[in-house]
């Protein structure tokens, strides 16, 4: 791949996480990530081995910053999640707790 075709798979890839993380599928999220950052290094590849122009280089800067701001967005999301999740854990462990306190009782 050329460096616009792995800088578009990289955005869709990107998309494809901010997608999961929407709909709470946090545990596909490993795998795309690790493409990601196999594309995201073969970019590097490209990047360090070519001439820099002053458009190729903003173009790269560009993407990094885009991915940095999608990336910030879905961790605070993923953080959020982790945290409603531990919520309902301890909710749950009350509710056994109870329902095993009244079954004692009976």
């Amino acid at each position: 791949m050329d460096f616009k075709q792995l800088s578009q798979r990289i955005r869709d890839l990107t998309l494809q996480i901010k997608s999961l993380v929407d709909r709470q599928e946090i545990k596909h999220c490993l795998d795309v990530l690790i493409e990601r950052q196999n594309l995201l290094e073969q970019l590097q590849e490209i990047f360090i081995s070519t001439e820099k122009t002053p458009e190729y280089s903003t173009e790269f800067t560009s993407l990094l910053r885009w991915i940095q701001q999608e990336d910030a967005v879905n961790s605070a999301k993923t953080l959020q999640l982790r945290e409603q999740s531990k919520q309902a854990s301890v909710d749950q462990a009350r509710t056994k707790k109870a329902l095993n306190y009244y079954k004692n009782i009976t």
